[in-house]
C-alpha cells in the first residue's frame, strides 16, 4: 500500500500490495516515484466521457475540447442511447470498457449521476469529473443529492471534481477536460477557480492577449476535491511558476490555509475573493449559501499565508502580467521614468495611495542622471527625461537607476508625443532590462501610436500597461509578496505549560484518512 500514491488501494489492508495488483490499479511498477492523488485528474492516459453526447449536449463539449487540443490518449465514450459519436464507438456503461480508464467526465443529468459514480467505483476509476449543474446551488434537495453523490466517491477511494464545473486543462499535456469555450495556451501560471463564469472571461482575455497556462481548474461545488488539494498539487508541480486564486467559499478552511502555506511559501499566489462587503456577503449567500465569513479575517490569513490579495479583476489581469513575466524584486524602493510630468505625477499619486515608496536617489546616480539629462532637468523622482527623449536617454537613465542599491525597481513611462519614437524607446528599454537584476516595467499609453512597441514588449516578456497606475500596482504586488513571505516566515513564541495541543483535530485527521484507507498523509494533512 505504501507503493502507491493517493487512495489508491489494492484490496484490504492487510493484504500485500502485489506487483501485479500495483500494475493493475495505477499502471507503473512497484518501487516507482510516488505521484500526487491529483496526477490522474490533471494528466490522464485514457480519458471517459459519460453521457451527454447528443448533438447539443455538454459531453459532446467534452469530446470537442479534448479532440481540439490534441489528446494523445484513449477516449472512450459512454451513451446507451447511441453507438457512435464522430467515429468513436459508444458503450452502454463503464463496465464495457476493458481496462478502467484514468479519469471519467460524467455530463449526465443530475438524478443519474450517483448510479454513474458507482459504475466509475465498481469500473476502477479512481478520478471523476461531474460538470452537470442541479446540487447544492439549487436548494436542499440538489445539496443532498450532491451529498450522496461525495458519500459514493469516497466509498470507492474516488477524486470528485465538481460538481457543477468546467473541468479541467493540463495544456502542456494535451489534457482538456473541460467545457470551456476559449483555447488555452501552454504556460507557467495555473489558475484555479470556483467560478466557471469567472474563469471563462479570465480565459477569453487570455486568448486575446497571447496568455497562457501551466493548468486550469474550474472546481465548481468544491464537493469533495476543494482548493487546498489543488494547491498541494500545483506547490510541487515544475510546471507552474506561480498561481491565480479565485475564491467564493471555503468550505474547509484547515485544508485551504494548509494548502495556501505549501503553495505561496515555493512560488507566488494572486487570490481575489468574492464578498468582500454586506453587499457582497449578501448576494453569495443566496448564490451558494451561508458560507461567506468576515473579510477581514480571510484578508489577515491571506497575508499570513504569504499569498497576496488583489480586490478587482482588473488588478488579477495586471498580476497575471507579472506572474507570466516571472519578475521578483528584493524590496518596495520604485524609481519612475517619464517623457512627461503629468504621468509621473500620476504614478507619483497612486504609489501614496497604494502603499509603494518611491526610491531616495542615491548623489551617485543623480550625478549620473545630471551627465545625460539637459541642464533643466530636475533631479527628483520620478525622473522627468522631457518630451523630446531620445531612445539613448530611456536606456542610460534606467540603466542608472537598476545600479542604484536605493532601487528596487524601475517603471518607464511614455506618451507618444511629436519627438517621440514609441517603437525605437520600447526597444532601448528592453535592452536596459536584459540581464538579471532589477524588474523593469513599461506604461506606453495611448493605443494606436504605441500598438507596435507595447508587441515588442509582448515579445520580450516585459510587463507592460496601460496606464501609470497598472504599472504602480503590480510593482507593488511583487513587493506585498516579498513582504508577505517573510510573514510567513514568522514563527510563533513556544507553546506555555498551560497550552494543550489539539488532540481532537489531530485525531480526526488521522480518522478520516483511515476511513479513506489511505497509508499516507498529503501536504495540507501533514
Amino acid at each position: 500500500l505504501a507503493c502507491c500514491p493517493g487512495r489508491v488501494q489494492h484490496g484490504t489492508l492487510n493484504q500485500r500490495c502485489t506487483a501485479a495488483a500495483h500494475r493493475g490499479a495505477c499502471g507503473r511498477e512497484p518501487g516507482s516515484m510516488n505521484r500526487h492523488y491529483l496526477e490522474k485528474v490533471f494528466e490522464p492516459r485514457s480519458v471517459a466521457v459519460v453521457h451527454g453526447l447528443g448533438a447539443t449536449g455538454a459531453g459532446r463539449r467534452l469530446l470537442a475540447n479534448l479532440q481540439r487540443d490534441g489528446f494523445s490518449g484513449e477516449i472512450h465514450l459512454v451513451d446507451p442511447a447511441l453507438t457512435e459519436v464522430g467515429g468513436i464507438p459508444c458503450v452502454a456503461s463503464l463496465a464495457d470498457i476493458p481496462q478502467a480508464p484514468d479519469l471519467a467526465l460524467i455530463a449526465a443529468e443530475p438524478a443519474t449521476i450517483p448510479d454513474l459514480m458507482r459504475d466509475c467505483g465498481e469500473s476502477g476509476v479512481l478520478a471523476v469529473v461531474v460538470v452537470s449543474g442541479g446540487f447544492a446551488e439549487t436548494g436542499e434537495h440538489g445539496l443532498a443529492l450532491q451529498e450522496e453523490v461525495v458519500d459514493i466517491a469516497r466509498a470507492y477511494a474516488i477524486h470528485l471534481v465538481g460538481p457543477n464545473c468546467l473541468g479541467v486543462l493540463r495544456p502542456s499535456a494535451r489534457v482538456n477536460a473541460s467545457i470551456v469555450p476559449s483555447p488555452v495556451r501552454d504556460g507557467q501560471v495555473a489558475l484555479v477557480t470556483q467560478s466557471g463564469a469567472f474563469a471563462c472571461a479570465l480565459l477569453d482575455w487570455a486568448d486575446s492577449n497571447g496568455f497562457g497556462f501551466s493548468a486550469v481548474a474550474s472546481l465548481g461545488s468544491t464537493a469533495d476535491v476543494r482548493l487546498g488539494d489543488v494547491l498541494d498539487y500545483l506547490a510541487t508541480d515544475a510546471r507552474t511558476r506561480s498561481i491565480l486564486l479565485n475564491v467564493e467559499n471555503i468550505p474547509d478552511a484547515r485544508t485551504f490555509l494548509s494548502g495556501l502555506r505549501v503553495a505561496a511559501r515555493l512560488k507566488p499566489v494572486i487570490v481575489i475573493k468574492s464578498g468582500r462587503n454586506e453587499a457582497g456577503q449578501l448576494a453569495a449567500r443566496r448564490s451558494w449559501g451561508p458560507r461567506a465569513g468576515e473579510d477581514n479575517v480571510f484578508d489577515a490569513a491571506i497575508r499570513r499565508a504569504g499569498a497576496v490579495r488583489v480586490t478587482v479583476v482588473s488588478q488579477l489581469f495586471v498580476a497575471a502580467r507579472m506572474l507570466a513575466a516571472g519578475t521578483r524584486v528584493e524590496g518596495s524602493r520604485l524609481a519612475v521614468v517619464t517623457n512627461g510630468g503629468g504621468p509621473g505625477v500620476m504614478a507619483a499619486d497612486w504609489a501614496s495611495d497604494v502603499g509603494v515608496s518611491l526610491a531616495e536617489l542615491s548623489a551617485d546616480t543623480v550625478a549620473q542622471l545630471r551627465a545625460v539629462l539637459p541642464p533643466h532637468w530636475s533631479p527628483s523622482n520620478p525622473v522627468d527625461i522631457l518630451g523630446d527623449a531620445s531612445p539613448q536617454r530611456y536606456q542610460r537613465v534606467i540603466a542608472a537607476l537598476r545600479a542604484d542599491d536605493q532601487v528596487d525597481g524601475v517603471l518607464a513611462l511614455l506618451t507618444p508625443q511629436t519627438a517621440t519614437d514609441a517603437s525605437a524607446c520600447a526597444e532601448a528599454v528592453i535592452a536596459a532590462a536584459q540581464g538579471f537584476g532589477k524588474p523593469v516595467l513599461a506604461s506606453w499609453m495611448g493605443e494606436r501610436l504605441v500598438a507596435e512597441a507595447r508587441q515588442l514588449f509582448a515579445d520580450a516578456q516585459v510587463p507592460h500597461f496601460i496606464s501609470p497606475e497598472g504599472g504602480v500596482d503590480a510593482f507593488g504586488y511583487l513587493a506585498t509578496y516579498r513582504r508577505n513571505q517573510r510573514a510567513l516566515l514568522q514563527a510563533p513564541e513556544p507553546l506555555g505549560e498551560q497550552c494543550d495541543p489539539d488532540s481532537y483535530g489531530a485525531r480526526t485527521i488521522i480518522e478520516q484518512v483511515m476511513a479513506e484507507r489511505r497509508t499516507a498523509l498529503n501536504n495540507a494533512e501533514s
